[in-house]
């Protein structure tokens, strides 16, 4: 990674905390956090927000999700980033929601 994308990277991550903490209690997807921030994928949400955790951590507060379930067969996934469901193939997935606790 260059130091351009670096900088870029951090800008960003700065900007998710920030929404994060402006809207505590509100559940955001991925896809809304991605939408909000300007970004291409949602795998730069899923790794901005794991770093993000740490920050948030060490200001008191904690960034809890909801885990993804199947709305087929209501299967409940340990992966946060899930697509697919593992019992029954579908990809009809509710997404995994975070949010920020005080």
């Amino acid at each position: 990674m260059n130091p351009e994308n670096t900088k870029k990277f951090s800008t960003v991550k700065e900007r998710l905390i920030d929404v994060l903490l402006k809207n505590p209690g509100r559940a955001f997807t991925a896809k809304d956090l991605c939408e909000l921030l300007e970004l291409e994928s949602e795998s730069e949400v899923y790794a901005l927000l794991k770093q993000s955790a740490r920050i948030l951590k060490r200001k008191g507060v904690t960034l809890a999700f909801t885990q993804p379930v199947c709305r087929k067969c209501g299967f409940v996934m340990n992966k946060i980033d899930a697509k697919k469901c593992p019992k029954c193939g579908s990809q009809w997935i509710e997404p995994a929601r975070f949010t920020v606790l005080r």
